[in-house]
């Protein structure tokens, strides 16, 4: 076992290394600790997360509507309403990266797989 005041490996009650007593019943590591903890974080983490969590409060098909804005000189409006503010400016002035970007972003989208600024995504009609 591991003293847990030096870090050294002992099989004794007393640590050869700092002479301080171990207590027996302090039988796992501090590692193992850590692992069984992170364990359990990563299980409630898992039960407790619901779909409903994970998609964004924006509608897709306003999304939609505002992507294909885009196509008549308004690009990224739907950047915009996603909270993506950098890619929105940049959609605008390039005319939605000539096109090209508006297209894709159509499509993710469509696909449901685009998302909002806080990364969840935007599913719900």
């Amino acid at each position: 076992m591991k003293c847990p005041y030096c870090g050294a490996e002992t099989r004794f009650a007393k640590c050869e290394f700092c002479d301080s007593v171990i207590d027996q019943s302090f039988s796992k590591t501090a590692n193992e600790a850590f692992q069984d903890i992170t364990q359990n974080i990563v299980q409630n983490i898992t039960i407790n997360k619901s779909p409903i969590d994970e998609a964004s409060y924006r509608k897709k098909s306003v999304a939609i509507i505002l992507c294909c804005l885009g196509f008549f000189g308004l690009g990224g409006v739907h950047r915009f309403y996603a909270g993506h503010y950098g890619t929105g400016l940049l959609w605008m002035f390039t005319g939605g990266c000539f096109g090209i970007g508006t297209v894709i972003d159509l499509i993710t989208i469509i696909t449901g797989n685009f998302s909002d600024s806080k990364e969840k995504l935007i599913t719900k009609w």
